[in-house]
């Protein structure tokens, strides 16, 4: 399995990844994006995460991964060992502790 999965720079696997997809142009937007959070990870993993201005970025990497989910270069996670998890539909409601809570539960069901 090493063999299959080299150690390497964010960078070069995201490059590995993108050579063997078949993406179209019309991501090309998100593969440049992937491409600039790829090289900032690249940057700051040495340093523990600590940006140039000594702040943690905890940031970069999540969203790393949401432009390789968007791009199809994830998988689902497996469910989680145990109960299965309940539907949302099935899920048991909690009662809204105050009336903006309702709002925007409200709001969410007419356009989330």
């Amino acid at each position: 399995m090493a063999a299959k999965f080299p150690k390497s720079s964010v960078a070069e696997a995201l490059e590995r990844s993108l050579k063997n997809t078949d993406l179209k142009a019309v991501n090309s937007a998100v593969v440049a994006a992937a491409r600039v959070v790829a090289a900032r990870i690249d940057s700051i993993r040495m340093t523990g995460f600590i940006d140039e201005h000594g702040k943690l970025d905890n940031v970069s990497l999540p969203t790393f991964l949401k432009y390789c989910q968007s791009l199809g270069l994830t998988v689902d996670a497996p469910a989680k060992v145990g109960r299965p998890a309940k539907p949302k539909a099935e899920a048991k409601q909690e009662k809204p502790k105050s009336d903006k809570v309702v709002q925007m539960a409200d709001f969410m069901k007419r356009f989330g």
